[in-house]
This record gives C-alpha cells, structure tokens and sequence, in this order.
C-alpha cells in the first residue's frame, strides 16, 4: 500500500493533466480607455453586518 502522502501527489498530477487536455478559452478583453473619466465610486448605505448562527 502507498503512503498517502504518495497517493495526493499522484492525484494532484492527473488533476493538473486533465485541466492541460481540458485547454482554456481566453475572452478578449478591450483595454480601458484614457479618454474615459474614472467613474466615482458610490458610497454605499449603511446596514448592519454580522453573522448568524443556526443550530441544528
């Protein structure tokens, strides 16, 4: 049996083969325009953050 460790390795490489076979599509994109003014960012309004937690 293998150490896992060894087994990790051998899947990260044929994650990383299958994403080379796969290929990738670039889109392209138009380069900003220096005529254009930077647009000014909004100030957003003010909520209430936080994080609520459910038990189960």
């Amino acid at each position: 049996m293998l150490d896992p460790w060894i087994i990790e390795e051998i899947l990260r490489r044929e994650e990383q083969r299958r994403e080379q076979e796969r290929g990738r599509v670039e889109l392209p994109l138009d380069a900003p325009r220096s005529t254009e003014q930077p647009s000014i960012p909004q100030k957003r309004e003010e909520s209430e953050r936080g994080v609520i937690v459910i038990d189960i």
